[in-house]
Order: C-alpha cells, then structure tokens, then sequence
C-alpha cells in the first residue's frame, strides 16, 4: 500500500468540498419532506394531462398526479405513462414536488380485489418495490396514498403495515408519502399509527352531498364543512394542523343533469358565476367562497389541496389564482379583501379582474359593477346615450 502525503491546505479543501456534499445532501432531503412549508397541492388527472401547459404552474408547490393502481396481476398500473415523463420534467421545471397519487375514489369490487390482493403480507414488500422502482424511473418525489372510504373497509388489517412501510421505503430513498382522506367519520378504521407515518394529509373538503343523493339537493362544500373538519382532524384524531391541507373543489355538482361540472364550464354560462356559490341546481365554490378557505387554511392548516386543476378557467377569474394571490397578499388574512381593475377611471371596477389584496391598489377598486370597463360612458346610473351600447349597464340597450 502506498501513503500519500497531504498538504494541510489540501485537507481544508476537501473538509469544504465535503460539508458542501453533506449540506446539499441535507438540502435536498428537506425539499423531498417540505417540513413547516405552506403547501398548495393540485391533483392532475392521467388523461388530463393535455391541459399542463394551461395551467400556471408556478403557483403550486405539489403536483399529484392521478392515478395508479394495481392490475389482475399484482403490478402497478399507470394508463398514460407516455406522457407522464414530460409533466414530471414540467413540474419540476416550474420548482414543484411532483406525487403519483394510487387509488383514488370509486374503486370497484374488481379492483378492490386486485388491491387486497397485493397488500396481502406474503406480497406487499414486492408491490412496494414496483412502487419505489416507479418513482425512480420517472424522477417522481413522492406517492399519495388515496385509499377512500369504498376501499378502506376491504383492507382494514392491511391498511397501516402497508403504509408503514411504503413511507419507510421513500423515506429511505428521500422521498415524501402523504395521503387524501375525507372530513370525519369515514375512516375510523384508519389507526393513528398509519397517520402519523403521512408526512401530510390532504383532506377532502368537499363531496358532502352529491348527484348520487338526489335526496339531498345542495352545497357539497360549503364553508362550515371545512370548519367541520379542521375540528376533527385537529381534536379527534390528534393530527397537527401543520400536516393538513385543506381540500376545495373545482367543480360543481349538477343536480337537474345529473352529472359533475368544471368551474370552468360553469363560467361558459355566465362569467359573473365566478362571484356565486350556486346557479339553479349546481353547487359549487366561487371566487369569494375560495378565498374565505384560503383565508382559513393559511390560519388554521398547513396547506390547500385542490381537485382537479384542469377543471380551473384559465384567465383572470382562475381559481388557483385566487388563491395565489391571497396566501401572497402579505397580511393579516381579516386585511384581504377583493378589488377590481378600474382601467377607465370612472369609479367602477370589472368583475373580470379581481384581485386579492391588503389595500387598494392603483387603479382598483371595491365594486365589481362595471359592464364595460374600456369606456368611461358605461357604468350603473350612466346616462344612456343611444349608441348602441348599455350605457347604464341595467341589460337593455335604448
């Protein structure tokens, strides 16, 4: 064996080279656990993922990505991975943690079998290998786990071992596990050993009725359902509000169709929806009722969660913006109020450009009364001049 010699500058030099590797490894750890971070976590639907570019990504933190499950065959399933590469790399262009979310809500019987199948003892450590080979084939940070109500109750015993593990495995490879489950009542069965092994918790704020209880027509997610639930993750089932985000809904139930609805398709009928809560027999959460949740969630949770972005208007009435803008408003959440851009100056604002703020910001205004904000003419109480325009914005031309 040879000894080399080495200079005491040459050993300075490389105690910095290693402090630099230890503090960059440490770096990326905390990134992949994103402890006392603030989160605003999306769910991405697989065939969904031609509305990436539309979305303004840069307002998350999370991307989750939905979903995987198992096949007859014990072998985890994902139905668009020719394009799941390219929303990881934009996501994580746009600085996000991307999560493949497995399970999701509405499993039948036949799938519920194949999932009680692979979480069986004899076969879980290999389905968890599929699972960590897949996040590392794909550069993914972390796997959502969202087993729900329907599914829960075909695996009670095999539901926290299962958990357990899969977050021991990522965790060991610095990769983050959480999970979505719903407000209260629905998961009894789910021990507090399992919770705590969750990095956070997404919970579904929303869906308290819907087209499949005719019976009770109204507001799936009004604003007491989230109060509803901060007291019963935080009380009952002992979890830090630091772990809890605060699920909200882009989309609506329509109970004369009988089908669900996007944000986005409700706007299409009437952009000042944007400003209600329910139109006829849809129910859903416009722009006012989302930022009272933000509003909450930035007091009392650790985070939001939204289903699904893809559902979201992509302009100036966006959702998601909303959002953005009040957790970035830079006060105390009872100082935020809604403004509307007032390009004309004549003193009313255009409810096709809110903005969350502290205090009025040049050029806006509290109202949203405007009908035409490209002229000074036109505004409630104007004088009508027989131009061809609604100078008084009362819906009739004279």
């Amino acid at each position: 064996m040879r000894i080399l010699k080495y200079t005491p500058g040459f050993l300075f030099l490389l105690f910095i080279l290693t402090m630099v590797g230890c503090n960059r490894k440490a770096s990326i750890i905390k990134s992949r656990t994103t402890e006392g971070q603030f989160k605003v976590v999306g769910y991405l639907h697989s065939g969904n993922f031609d509305q990436i570019d539309a979305i303004e990504l840069q307002r998350l933190t999370h991307l989750d990505i939905a979903f995987a499950n198992p096949d007859r065959e014990g072998h985890l399933h994902f139905r668009n991975t020719g394009q799941l590469k390219m929303v990881v790399d934009k996501g994580h262009e746009a600085g996000l943690q991307v999560f493949l979310s497995i399970a999701g809500g509405g499993i039948d019987s036949t799938l519920a079998s194949y999932w009680l199948n692979v979480l069986q003892p004899d076969k879980r450590e290999s389905f968890i290998t599929e699972i960590i080979e897949f996040t590392e084939q794909y550069d993914l940070d972390g796997i959502d786990v969202d087993i729900e109500w329907n599914l829960i109750p075909t695996i009670t015993e095999l539901y926290t071992p299962f958990v357990k593990d899969l977050g021991a495995a990522l965790h060991k490879r610095d990769k983050g596990i959480s999970s979505a489950l719903n407000v209260s009542g629905l998961h009894p069965s789910v021990s507090q050993e399992a919770l705590m092994a969750y990095d956070f918790i997404n919970v579904m704020v929303y869906d308290k009725t819907g087209i499949w209880r005719p019976d009770i027509i109204g507001p799936h997610a009004p604003f007491e359902y989230a109060e509803e639930a901060l007291k019963y993750w935080t009380e009952e089932r002992k979890i830090p509000k630091e772990k809890l985000t605060l699920g909200v809904p882009f989309y609506g139930h329509d109970f004369d169709a009988v089908r669900y609805i996007s944000y986005q398709k409700i706007l299409e009928k009437d952009p000042l929806n944007a400003y209600r809560d329910e139109v006829g027999k849809i129910f859903y959460n416009g722009i006012p009722t989302i930022v009272e949740k933000t509003k909450l969630a930035k007091k009392s949770f650790g985070g939001v969660m939204i289903w699904e972005l893809s559902n979201d208007s992509f302009n100036e009435l966006s959702l998601l913006r909303a959002i953005d803008q009040t957790l970035k408003a830079g006060c105390d959440t009872e100082q935020i109020k809604s403004y509307f851009l007032d390009q004309d100056g004549d003193g009313y604002g255009d409810p096709g450009h809110p903005l969350q703020a502290c205090s009025t910001p040049k050029g806006y205004v509290e109202n949203r009364l405007d009908c035409d904000d490209t002229d000074s003419n036109v505004h409630p109480g104007a004088k009508e001049l027989k131009n061809g325009k609604d100078n008084n914005c009362d819906g009739v031309l004279e």
